[in-house]
């Protein structure tokens, strides 16, 4: 162990902890920012205005921009599919919109015909709604219609490639033999096989063609390294293999990550989602972004990777949700008893109470008021364990509304990530 971590209980953890306000500020202004391929992508799915912003943000960094080859590569590989599938996937939401729209209105229809509710004035109530749902349909055909781009259009002239080839101009790692290149991707086969991170998900999936992901890592370690600069980089990418996610809560990068790039090039790493990274610099450089961007890339991540966030979620939630349960079984049952408890001594104070009465009638004035005398006793320690159990039950009572308070609230969870599950399949 090193002599500065020796006896600490924190130096040498921090690639444990959420990274704090500052450390993200100083990785923004200082770092080598690399971007992986759907950040790039990520301009050809933005409406125009957004495009315009992120562009800014660029030119703003340009002087610390870094692209590896392999995203180069896959930048190239996948830049007229991505428009196409962005496209698709919004003609596809819009004609879902439509659909759900006039289910709704039949459905609608179909009610006040068979329960006549309406007194003959449904035409009142649904001529708004009607005008409504025009309205969102309208707005959300419009939005398909001034998207600019299409697969065909930039095959003639891709405006965005030519602003991209002046911002990266001289900012693209070499290209590797194929000697590196065979090297490379039986290093990457190992590592997926021993789940060492990044890129072992893909690996595990696709084995060969799975390898894009360490080659960037790759070429980020080396990059790093002979030029001694820390480095951000910036992904859309959500897989367990780059991120620490613990308790639903994503905490930052894999610690493994941060640990080899200090290891094998002596400085920091850190990485942060585009949508984030946009909102940041927007503060920490003064350049402005729309919350309507960070929206549009927040919505990018893919679908599969937001099932899987939300599935990690669901996970922790039931977890907490049947531990919540059982507290609120053992609640109940504590309750249960101290209101047994109460029962008992009432009835025990009754008894005595009743005892004492009968005494003080029959042997009042003689020597017999000994019973009585104990019957006093027997009715003050009845009463001081009612007292007792009086003050259990109310603290039972307490915490059994504390822990269904918990209970709800996993619930109300549960219920919202499995209503966006159900969204998410619309």
């Amino acid at each position: 162990m090193p002599e500065s971590l020796s006896g600490s209980f924190t130096s040498g953890y921090e690639q444990f902890w959420r990274k704090s306000t500052g450390g993200v500020e100083e990785a923004i202004k200082s770092s080598l920012i690399v971007l992986d391929t759907n950040a790039v992508l990520n301009l050809y799915r933005m409406k125009p205005s957004a495009r315009e912003e992120y562009f800014r943000v660029l030119s703003k960094i340009r002087s610390r921009i870094w692209i590896p080859r392999q995203v180069a590569d896959e930048f190239h590989q996948n830049r007229l599919s991505s428009v196409s599938t962005h496209v698709n996937s919004l003609k596809s939401k819009a004609d879902s919109v439509a659909q759900a729209s006039e289910d709704l209105r039949s459905a609608l229809r179909d009610f006040y015909k068979l329960h006549s509710i309406a007194d003959g004035k449904s035409n009142e109530y649904l001529n708004p709604l009607d005008n409504m749902l025009k309205k969102i349909t309208t707005t959300v055909s419009k939005e398909v219609s001034d998207f600019d781009l299409s697969p065909e259009g930039l095959l003639s002239r891709d405006s965005i490639l030519e602003r991209l080839d002046s911002l990266f101009d001289g900012r693209v790692g070499d290209a590797y033999s194929e000697d590196d290149q065979k090297e490379i991707t039986a290093e990457a086969l190992r590592r997926g096989k021993g789940k060492v991170p990044p890129g072992y998900v893909d690996v595990q999936k696709k084995a060969e063609k799975g390898v894009g992901d360490y080659f960037i890592w790759h070429q980020m370690l080396a990059k790093a390294k002979s030029d001694s600069v820390d480095i951000l980089f910036i992904s859309t990418d959500v897989k367990e293999d780059w991120v620490r996610v613990q308790c639903g809560f994503t905490i930052g990068p894999r610690p493994e990550l941060v640990r080899e790039m200090r290891n094998v090039a002596g400085v920091s790493y850190h990485q942060l989602p585009l949508a984030v990274f946009l909102s940041e610099v927007s503060r920490v450089l003064n350049v402005r972004v729309s919350q309507d961007t960070i929206d549009q890339v927040n919505e990018r991540i893919p679908a599969e990777a937001q099932s899987k966030k939300r599935a990690r979620e669901r996970g922790f939630i039931q977890r907490r949700l049947r531990e919540a349960e059982e507290r609120l079984s053992a609640a109940h049952a504590a309750l249960a008893e101290t209101e047994d408890a109460m029962a008992v001594s009432a009835h025990r104070i009754r008894a005595v109470r009743s005892l004492l009465e009968e005494a003080q009638t029959k042997h009042a004035g003689d020597g017999e008021a000994i019973p009585v005398r104990n019957a006093l006793i027997d009715l003050d320690v009845a009463q001081f364990q009612h007292h007792q159990a009086l003050g259990e039950l109310r603290k039972a009572q307490q915490r059994y509304e504390e822990e269904r308070n918990v209970h709800d609230a996993y619930s109300a969870q549960l219920a919202n990530l499995l209503n966006a599950d159900r969204s998410s399949e619309l």
